[in-house]
């Protein structure tokens, strides 16, 4: 059996996949995050480790737990969240995690003296208050003694690989969330590491996705119930994981994943740059593919709400109302609205102001899309994956998977060569089965 976890922003899950890729058994355990005043949002690395530890401690409950059929670990995760550590491993303060908004002013400051485009082509990202160079600067002002003590910048993925092991390792996926990492040359970028102050020996080792980085240490055999020596695959950034489970695995494939908010992913043959249009250029977990990824922040939040406060009978649809998702901006607008409205009638209209929002966004790329590969809770809402397809005038298939991302780890746990059979097998074809 493989091991797998995925190391969310709000909640930590674990799978035990069988050798053939069945889903045996899952659990979940939320980690808690920090809000504070002045858009600061923070998360303890206890937290992560914590929540994997718990769920782990709810598999071995199950009917399916053998420890001595787990042949290998791996890990999906949030990317962007850092915590600064001391000599001796030991964190010198929560981690700031990538929701945090405390450093808008020092990557203002930095975007006007090198250009908003130097950091763009460099790492795929446009410095904001989140980034971790920006943060890191701040921090330096902020809190000197923490960063005088600090021996290493640790990343979700990396951290919880070395609790696991014992060694510091992490893939490019979640290196290049960091806005440290060269994409271009996929290495640490020296010139960035410099401007923040940031020497290299203070950040992990990278490693390919599907490499062992080391094996379960006898104090964490102890803890987890997993025998010493099983290997520890580095794993990947949870979308591009998720691009991988979801087969979106072709140049032109888009993966769609639904959740709090929306993601989309789209993958390319080399690393794509459209200025101030949204998409975020990346490596892919597979090696020689690059990824161009975009947000939707008002997705599932929209039809949860929309869930919990309207009244839902359906009945014949009026398509004259009209919802301007921006909920998360507090700039949400119902149009069009009469006496006879219903609830279906204002759900339906998010429904569709959402899938217009896919096309919009899509729409400001320059690839060519061949098919959407919609994942996550939004596939469970009626009619709404047929209205993205429709909207777009994409093919949308939606996988028979539960849990994309995981399964996406599940495979990098696999080995090189399982992921190059799969690629051997599906390229080129457009079967849901892909």
């Amino acid at each position: 059996m493989i091991l797998v976890f995925d190391s969310g922003t709000t909640n930590t899950k674990a799978f035990l996949f069988s050798e053939k890729g069945e889903l045996l058994a899952s659990a979940s355990h939320p980690t808690k995050v920090i809000y504070l005043a002045g858009g600061m949002v923070e998360q303890k690395a206890d937290f992560w480790w914590d929540a994997l530890v718990k769920t782990v401690q709810k598999l071995r409950r199950t009917t399916w737990w053998e420890k001595e059929k787990i042949t290998s670990v791996s890990i999906s995760s949030q990317g962007g969240t850092f915590v600064p550590l001391d000599r001796w491993s030991h964190p010198l303060r929560a981690g700031i995690t990538w929701l945090d908004n405390r450093a808008e002013g020092t990557a203002r400051c930095l975007n006007n003296r090198y250009g908003n485009e130097y950091f763009f082509r460099k790492t795929g990202h446009y410095l904001a208050g989140w980034s971790p160079p920006a943060t890191w600067l701040y921090l330096k002002k902020k809190e000197p003694s923490v960063v005088s003590e600090t021996k290493r910048l640790s990343f979700v993925a990396d951290y919880l690989n070395f609790k696991l092991t014992g060694s510091f390792f992490l893939d490019a996926t979640s290196a290049q969330m960091s806005c440290f990492y060269n994409i271009v040359k996929g290495i640490w970028d020296k010139e960035i590491s410099e401007i923040a102050g940031l020497s290299e020996e203070k950040l992990p080792v990278v490693v390919p996705s599907y490499a062992v980085g080391g094996g379960i240490s006898r104090e964490t055999s102890t803890i987890l119930d997993i025998p010493e020596g099983t290997s520890v695959v580095a794993g990947g950034h949870d979308q591009y994981c998720a691009s991988l489970g979801a087969g979106a695995i072709n140049k032109g494939d888009c993966l769609l994943s639904c959740g709090t908010a929306w993601a989309l992913l789209v993958v390319t043959e080399g690393p794509v740059f459209i200025s101030d249009s949204g998409w975020c250029p990346g490596r892919h977990c597979i090696d020689g593919l690059f990824g161009l990824m975009a947000a939707i922040s008002n997705g599932g939040v929209v039809l949860d709400w929309m869930r919990r406060n309207l009244r839902i009978k359906e009945t014949t649809c009026d398509e004259k109302v009209e919802v301007v998702p921006d909920l998360t901006e507090n700039k949400g607008i119902i149009k069009n609205i009469g006496l006879s409205t219903t609830g279906y009638d204002i759900f339906n209209a998010g429904k569709r102001a959402l899938s217009l929002e896919v096309k919009k966004q899509l729409k400001k790329t320059s690839e060519k899309i061949q098919r959407i590969l919609m994942v996550g809770g939004g596939t469970k809402e009626k009619m709404l994956p047929e209205m993205i397809e429709k909207h777009t005038g994409i093919k949308l298939i939606v996988p028979e998977i539960s849990e994309s991302a995981g399964k996406g780890a599940f495979l990098l746990a696999k080995g090189k060569e399982a992921i190059y059979e799969l690629l051997g097998r599906c390229r080129g074809k457009k079967s849901s089965g892909c």
